[in-house]
């Protein structure tokens, strides 16, 4: 039994340093796994700090374009405005010369108007009074009653008046005939 018993005691060292060793094992492996886990939370944390600061810096520099882009979008606005402005004034000052313009046209329309109603007027008395000297009784005003009377009957065929008609004629170019004979 003695042998036993040191045999058991050997045994038993072997079995608690064989216990100890799983123990070192599995506590180097779960310092290992924490060790790990730890390494990997550092770059995922790290990952998020980058991506943190380069969606930070992104946003920022976003912000800031946008910012600059506003910036110019208004003073293009104020660009524009001052253009409109000026086409504004210009139109004004090219609206009231125009309007001088078109009154000026207009007096002197006026004055052309009179002038040639004047002249106008003037004329027609004279041309008046040059044939009130040269008035005639009418050309044989019976050739004249018969056109009427002919054409007073036959209002659908004004042809058969046409024999007539041109004997008056003849007549009335041979009254013209005489009379500017006599006038010169």
């Amino acid at each position: 039994p003695k042998s036993h018993k040191s045999s058991g005691s050997y045994g038993d060292s072997v079995v608690v340093e064989e216990f100890q060793r799983t123990v070192k094992e599995e506590v180097a492996l779960e310092k290992a796994k924490r060790q790990t886990k730890k390494k990997i939370r550092c770059k995922q944390d790290q990952c998020l700090d980058e991506t943190r600061s380069n969606s930070c810096e992104s946003i920022t520099e976003q912000f800031l374009k946008e910012r600059k882009e506003r910036g110019e979008e208004r003073g293009r606005g104020r660009e524009l405005a001052k253009q409109m402005e000026e086409r504004g004034r210009s139109s004004r000052h090219q609206d009231q010369f125009y309007k001088l313009q078109n009154m000026s046209l207009q007096e002197r329309s006026k004055a052309f108007i009179k002038i040639n109603t004047n002249y106008f007027f003037k004329i027609a008395e004279e041309t008046k009074a040059e044939f009130k000297e040269k008035k005639c009784p009418p050309l044989r005003a019976d050739d004249e009653a018969q056109i009427l009377h002919c054409h007073g009957q036959i209002t659908q065929n004004t042809i058969s008046c046409q024999s007539l008609l041109s004997q008056y004629i003849k007549c009335a170019n041979n009254k013209k005939q005489s009379m500017l004979s006599k006038g010169t």
